[in-house]
């Protein structure tokens, strides 16, 4: 175990205090947060002679799990049901990404209150669909015309709601400037060094666009630390 610790620590050696704490209070929750905040275990434990290494190198979630699936509208404001999280993405064998859902099914059955018959199951079938797919060509998208079950009612949620609902849950508006709402773990203050190294960034990017007025960054401060805010028609930044 004092093993496993030292592995995490050294991995995260680094970050930010403050967060590093928060993530390490997270992954005690239980065993599947534990399995999403240790990614790198998962893969420093790979072996080096598994037969799954043979297959094509594709770029992978590198961490799929149940979490890291939702769904969005895209650019073209359709609804999506898919992967949502890219952090860990990787050029690697395709098939280390069915090792890591598979082995979050199990790990998350305990907690869906599903025994492991049902688990193992659950397994079976995302493999069947996965082969199917593979064996069809193609992948078709999964959108509100051919989703069932959850991923229908997620669907269905985001189709109805509108942009200023979303904005509402993550920012105040005070008249037409909106301020990025600070909770403490999704959203944290910024230095004046992060936010001058971010509005700089925007700026870079935004002018690069079809519509750079749409990307535009408004600072409000409070005391010694500031928060990013955007226009109603803009962009968080």
């Amino acid at each position: 175990m004092n093993q496993v610790v030292e592995r995490i620590r050294g991995f995260n050696q680094g970050r930010n205090p403050q967060l590093l704490q928060l993530k390490y209070q997270l992954m005690q929750a239980d065993s599947f947060a534990f399995f999403r905040g240790t990614c790198h275990l998962f893969y420093q434990d790979w072996p080096t002679t598994s037969a799954l290494n043979a297959a094509p190198a594709t770029w992978i979630c590198g961490d799929l799990h149940l979490q890291n699936l939702g769904s969005y509208k895209g650019d073209n404001r359709l609804v999506y049901f898919n992967i949502n999280d890219f952090d860990e993405a990787a050029l690697a064998p395709c098939t280390w990404d069915l090792a890591r859902f598979l082995t979050c099914l199990l790990v998350a059955a305990p907690l869906l209150k599903i025994n492991e018959a049902k688990a193992l199951a659950l397994c079976t079938s995302f493999l069947d669909a996965y082969t199917e797919a593979l064996a069809k060509g193609r992948v078709r998208l999964v959108d509100d015309d051919n989703a069932v079950g959850p991923a229908k009612d997620l669907l269905f949620q985001v189709k109805q709601r509108p942009r200023s609902t979303f904005l509402d849950a993550h920012t105040t508006q005070n008249g037409s400037t909106r301020k990025l709402l600070i909770n403490g773990q999704q959203t944290q203050p910024v230095t004046e060094a992060e936010r001058a190294a971010v509005t700089a960034l925007m700026q870079q990017w935004g002018v690069q666009q079809p519509d750079p007025r749409f990307f535009r960054c408004w600072m409000s401060r409070t005391g010694s630390q500031a928060s990013a805010a955007s226009a109603s028609n803009g962009t968080s930044c």
